[in-house]
């Protein structure tokens, strides 16, 4: 089971916040961001319980009512936008019911918390509707938001807030906690090595050969771009993968990464991709022009929160790689 303590251990940063609020020194805004997977929506929730935990011992306990009743997203005091599954931004109007209890006390306890998901997708006008009560917190309040990336949010909102990157799982966390789950050992060692740090996208692929599929394609797409030329025809070759864009921006960003890391001198190097792809020109890229690609990757994620066209976006992807990665 992942608790806080899982956190912890994964870097500095976590670990300051987390005793930070165990101790009662609580920041009335947490950001947490990071890559796809590393965990921030359950760091978020156990935040969460943690903060309404009705325990007198080490929060959270996850027995106690105020745990479970935050576990389950039934608390009161637990404040959520009215957001649907399907939608792709985050509207003044989802905000409507949170702003309105913002003026109330809480309604058990002495505290309340207000947990947005994804915030890089809330709007620029739910944002600003957002601003003044991070401006002017009330000391019962506490704001946790999460977001992949901080582009998508508003300078003013970034600084009323204590920003912490959610730092990537070693793969040898990873495979304890797959194998935690009743994962056989060979298994959870072949995911961890795929997965780029993301604990949530090894619990994804695991039976899921689409993922397979995608990383594939995604080799052999986006890491086969030699130069210009090849742009139209690598971007015919993602004209069907409308339907599982998310997804494979989210392999291109645990890819990039790998990539990152490495030409940083901080980490391995990469597993091999797939045939066709330009490997020698990514492990030869300065890591400049990589955080280039990357910055890039999420900007298109902002695009697509505003439902840019798909084809599109890939195009403008695929022209900054031929750009930055091609020698």
């Amino acid at each position: 089971m992942i608790t806080l303590d899982s956190f912890s251990s994964l870097g500095e940063p976590q670990r300051e916040l987390i005793e930070d609020i165990r101790a009662g020194r609580t920041p009335h805004a947490v950001l947490l961001t990071g890559i796809a997977g590393t965990g921030k929506r359950t760091l978020a929730r156990l935040l969460a319980c943690a903060l309404l935990c009705t325990d007198t011992g080490n929060k959270p306990c996850m027995q106690c009512k105020g745990c479970r009743r935050a576990q389950a997203m039934t608390h009161p005091d637990l404040l959520l936008p009215d957001v649907k599954e399907k939608d792709r931004t985050i509207k003044v109007d989802d905000l409507r019911e949170i702003i309105r209890a913002l003026s109330y006390h809480a309604s058990e306890g002495t505290r309340r918390v207000v947990l947005i998901e994804n915030a890089q997708r809330m709007t620029a006008q739910a944002q600003n509707a957002l601003l003044k009560s991070l401006e002017e917190p009330d000391a019962e309040t506490v704001f946790l938001l999460t977001a992949s990336g901080e582009t998508g949010l508003l300078p003013t909102v970034r600084s009323r807030c204590r920003v912490v990157r959610v730092q990537p799982w070693s793969e040898e966390k990873i495979v304890s906690a797959l194998m935690s789950r009743g994962m056989d050992a060979s298994r959870a060692r072949e995911l961890a090595s795929l997965c780029g740090g993301s604990l949530g996208a090894a619990v994804d692929m695991d039976g899921d050969e689409t993922y397979f599929a995608l990383r594939e394609a995604c080799g052999q797409s986006f890491f086969s771009v030699r130069g210009m030329q090849d742009v139209p025809v690598v971007s015919a070759l993602l004209k069907d993968k409308k339907d599982s864009a998310d997804e494979i921006l989210t392999i291109l960003e645990l890819k990039i990464r790998e990539y990152l890391v490495y030409s940083l001198g901080a980490g391995k190097r990469p597993d091999p991709l797939p045939k066709g792809a330009c490997i020698e020109n990514w492990e030869n890229a300065p890591s400049r022009s990589i955080e280039n690609v990357m910055l890039a990757l999420l900007e298109s994620r902002k695009y697509r929160a505003s439902n840019v066209s798909w084809q599109a976006i890939a195009e403008k992807l695929l022209y900054i790689i031929s750009e930055e990665i091609t020698p």
